[in-house]
């Protein structure tokens, strides 16, 4: 269900806690789902604003050269970690079993217990685990050496408690998911932002840039990483008031034979290992990656980790705005559909949510993936404003790589929602295999590579497996659930693309001639930023009527009414 409202929030309780079935319960989903999608999206707005903020002064803390790598690895530990737990045991398991067992006569509130205490216990104890053996995570993942290993190291012993914290944060965000609430999981890591940035702020007060790994003290260490982790605990601390405004309560119960979790046990297994080969994948990248710049030549700019996390994080503003938001939604709405496939109406449900799963996100992210390419290099350079000419045109290139692949990534996303809600653990597994071997295959050839084209080796190998991946997928769910008009949707990516680029190659050519004329300065970057958007903008609009993307406008007419600022 949706959010409630804000009479029903006072005194009422949950969608489920006043006895709605799970019919209704989808009802209430499907005419809703613009909403929900818009609620998480106004909160990951906020939170990408002030996340790119965080970048920005992040950059201008530890530059992009080695002292940056050693905190962007020991900061990145703890997410490969958590998406293990996440998507292996909470995002795939949690919310589907919670689903099922809201239709038991308690509401499923034992079975839930019990399995969050489990949850619970499982976060707690890798967390532990991690922190005590964050020097040799650090040794094992990285090939950083000497000072910058010493200061990577010390990073990840305040970094990996993020492990508890992350988790956490992902149940709490899987149980209000589940119980209609949206936007508060989708709103929450703003407060993680506001923390960050306070305390990059104090350090640059303090101390300024600090991009030598040999000149940082303890305290320097203690505010960047500290505050870092800070912000995780009250984005997870945040949720608590709100869960128990939904009626939910819980009880801590052990035990766990005659629930069923013996089958989820062997579903659980199935997507953890797929999700170890996706992030041993990960690892394998990181550690590339933190070994470009000692491979460089002398005196000349490499491309390191740092730089490819900069670049992801430009890359991930239009994928969570706009893909994330719309699929997280849909994801209970796939869980249910399938556990009533047997009924008169069949598959048509999942191919009715799978076909808005493929087409509902591309329209707003081909367009926003055509403008990234196009000013990649006065984008990055505009907002990590303290980076060095060169170290911007590195970085740019990367950005471009993973800009081309948002389509095939959010496809991606779909396909392990797919198969978290029809508990095909088997098929995720051997999917993941595919996306992550190929991706693995790249960052090998870029350990062999010379150093300069090292990490947008790393970036086309990020392109090429998502996008074999999603081919496969495609081809998979279209013959499981006997048809799903595929014909249509590539047809519909065929002409967004088209009048993306109608958009695309002016507002390139005029960002690069702003940028010629004014002399690569700062002032050039905004200028060929705010005035590239603008010309991308009226040329789209043109594109999309040449091409009759009456999809497009039909997107940007939802969005319009949300902000009120059109009429329904």
């Amino acid at each position: 269900g949706p959010e409630r409202s804000r009479g029903a929030a006072r005194g009422r309780g949950s969608a489920v806690g006043r006895g709605l079935s799970q019919d209704e319960l989808d009802e209430r989903d499907r005419r809703n789902l613009g909403r929900n999608s818009v609620l998480m999206a106004s909160g990951t707005l906020v939170s990408r604003v002030l996340g790119m903020v965080n970048a920005m002064l992040l950059v201008k803390v530890v530059g992009q050269t080695l002292a940056a790598d050693a905190f962007r690895s020991a900061n990145s530990l703890p997410n490969y970690i958590l998406v293990l737990l996440s998507g292996g045991i909470l995002n795939a398991v949690l919310l589907p079993q919670i689903t099922k067992a809201m239709k038991r006569p308690d509401g499923g509130r034992e079975f839930v217990d019990r399995l969050l205490t489990v949850t619970f216990a499982l976060i707690a104890g890798v967390a532990l685990l991690c922190t005590v053996g964050a020097e040799v995570l650090m040794r094992v993942f990285t090939r950083l050496q000497g000072p910058a290993l010493h200061l990577a190291v010390e990073f990840a012993f305040l970094c990996m408690p993020q492990v508890l914290f992350y988790g956490v944060f992902a149940v709490f965000g899987n149980l209000l998911n589940a119980r209609g609430s949206f936007g508060p999981y989708g709103w929450a890591p703003v407060l993680n932002n506001v923390v960050a940035i306070s305390g990059e702020l104090a350090f640059l007060r303090l101390w300024g840039q600090q991009a030598d790994p040999s000149a940082w003290t303890g305290s320097m260490i203690l505010v960047l990483a500290g505050t870092a982790s800070l912000g995780i605990l009250a984005q997870a601390l945040v949720l608590v008031p709100v869960l128990a405004r939904t009626g939910f309560r819980w009880r801590p119960r052990w035990g766990l034979r005659g629930y069923g979790f013996g089958q989820v046990g062997r579903f659980a297994g199935l997507t953890f290992l797929a999700l170890c080969i996706a992030q041993g994948g990960g690892l394998f990248i990181m550690n590339v990656a933190t070994g470009m710049i000692d491979r460089g030549p002398a005196g000349q700019y490499v491309a390191g980790y740092a730089a490819y996390q900069n670049a992801n994080t430009l890359f991930q503003m239009p994928y969570s705005l706009i893909a994330f938001s719309i699929l997280t939604a849909l994801f209970p709405q796939l869980a249910r559909a399938w556990q009533r496939r047997d009924e008169e109406s069949g598959l048509d449900g999942m191919r009715e949510l799978l076909h808005k799963g493929l087409t509902l996100p591309m329209v707003g992210i081909i367009p926003t993936s055509v403008v990234l390419i196009a000013l990649a290099r006065p984008v990055v350079r505009g907002i990590y404003w303290s980076l060095a000419p060169v170290e911007a045109t590195a970085t740019a290139w990367a950005l471009v790589l993973m800009a081309a692949s948002t389509v095939p990534y959010t496809i991606v996303t779909l396909q392990q929602q797919y198969c978290f809600a029809t508990e095909q653990g088997g098929t995720n597994l051997w999917m993941q295999c595919l996306v992550t071997g190929l991706q693995v295959l790249f960052a090998l050839a870029a350990s062999f590579a010379p150093a300069r084209v090292g990490v947008v080796t790393i970036c086309a190998g990020m392109f090429v497996g998502n996008a074999a991946l999603s081919i496969v997928f495609t081809g998979y769910a279209r013959r499981q659930m006997e048809g799903l008009n595929l014909r249509g949707v590539l047809g519909l990516y065929a002409r967004m693309l088209a009048a993306s680029v109608v958009g695309g190659v002016p507002a390139y050519l005029v960002g690069s001639f702003i940028v010629w004329t004014m002399h690569d300065t700062l002032l050039a970057q905004y200028a060929a930023d705010a005035v590239g958007v603008v010309v991308f903008s009226v040329f789209l609009l043109i594109g999309v009527r040449i091409f009759r993307v009456r999809e497009f406008d039909a997107f940007l007419d939802s969005i319009l009414r949300r902000l009120h600022l059109r009429r329904g």
